[in-house]
């Protein structure tokens, strides 16, 4: 199905990385891209992945937004994940996130 990412500003200044689709193996390169490209080329002290629109997300997309959190933590950016699907947020946590960066999407 493939990869949507959207990167934005939103009001407060805040850059915003919207995921949408599913997140399969070969997608997690495109994905992690994306993240690096945004938060080293921000002067935002914050950066927002927004998962409200993904699918599934295979364990590679995982480690795709692990790994952008590592470069905006060594970048001195605060990185979060918001509305990610309850799994997700579970597989989020399991590979080392903290449980303040990841944002799970409320239950209906």
């Amino acid at each position: 199905m493939g990869t949507v990412l959207v990167t934005e500003r939103d009001q407060l200044g805040v850059v915003v990385v919207e995921v949408r689709g599913d997140v399969g193996a070969t997608d997690a390169a495109d994905l992690r891209a994306a993240l690096v490209r945004a938060i080293r080329h921000t002067d935002s002290t914050q950066v927002i992945v927004d998962l409200r629109g993904a699918g599934h997300i295979e364990p590679e997309g995982i480690g795709a937004v692990v790994a952008g959190a590592d470069v905006a933590s060594d970048s001195g950016i605060s990185m979060t994940v918001r509305e990610a699907a309850p799994d997700v947020a579970e597989q989020l946590l399991v590979a080392g996130l903290p449980r303040a960066q990841v944002s799970p999407a409320a239950r209906v």
